[in-house]
């Protein structure tokens, strides 16, 4: 018989997620459906945004739908953080690879690395204006400061010995890395990438939130003053979907592929 893809639910568990939904009703009555929308509302408000909603197509030049504040957010998201990550191996290779330029450089890099990712977001609006450019540029930022410093502590986490062996064995310095390092620290980079676009989510609506021609911190931005919490989960919902879904189903298949040498416990 073929094995299911998914294990059927366990009474304990289906237990458990009726008593969520109940406390979910039971609160929403109590407080006020304004306030907090019922699971039935909440499904309403699910299938509305991703069809047609009449509050999102009041406001100007909204389509009635939030499919393309959706691409607009994840857009900027994966490629902020390509970017970012890319230049971020780069200059950490560079900086564990010289000595010089590691003294040069890890002392701004880790001044930078402390100031909260939110902090830096006025600033980049000042200078930059409430344009995607400014957005895909803090997100770069601050993929860029994650990343680095985790290249270079994974370079020197790789055992000296296995450099030592290599050379003994006449391999020169471009052979080393490609055979030695490179296979050693990047399942670290995968690790350190991965968190980095977790968080890149949160960022990225923020800054949405404080001016954007879309996305869906444009969207809450909308939302909020008119007191539609059914509809601001909804697009939570959705966001938080696509962002399960480039984790698990995008992400992951390629780190795995990555790092398919890495030994793995089912």
């Amino acid at each position: 018989m073929p094995r299911l893809p998914f294990s059927c639910p366990q009474p304990w568990q289906v237990a458990g997620v009726a008593a969520a939904l109940a406390v979910w009703w039971s609160t929403a009555l109590a407080i006020g459906e304004a306030r907090l929308p019922t699971p039935v509302q909440q499904v309403h408000a699910l299938l509305e945004v991703v069809t047609f909603s009449q509050v999102l197509a009041s406001q100007p030049g909204s389509p009635g739908h939030i499919w393309w504040d959706l691409v607009y957010t994840t857009s900027r998201c994966l490629s902020g953080v390509f970017v970012g990550s890319l230049l971020a191996i780069l200059f950490g290779l560079a900086m564990a690879w010289s000595r010089t330029f590691r003294d040069v450089t890890e002392l701004p890099i880790e001044t930078l690395r402390t100031i909260p990712p939110l902090a830096a977001i006025p600033f980049f609006l000042m200078w930059l204006g409430p344009a995607a450019l400014t957005q895909f540029l803090l997100l770069v930022f601050f993929a860029f400061l994650r990343v680095v410093i985790n290249t270079v502590e994974a370079v020197r986490n790789v055992p000296p010995v296995y450099g030592q062996y290599a050379m003994t064995m006449g391999a020169t310095r471009a052979a080393m890395f490609r055979t030695v390092v490179w296979p050693a620290v990047l399942p670290e980079l995968v690790g350190a990438i991965r968190v980095v676009l977790a968080a890149s989510w949160g960022l990225q609506v923020v800054a949405e939130l404080l001016g954007t021609p879309a996305g869906v911190g444009k969207i809450f931005s909308y939302l909020v003053p008119l007191l539609r919490p059914d509809l601001i989960i909804a697009v939570i919902f959705w966001i938080t979907a696509i962002a399960v879904v480039v984790d698990q189903f995008l992400f992951l298949p390629l780190a795995r592929r990555a790092t398919r040498w890495v030994p793995r416990s089912e």
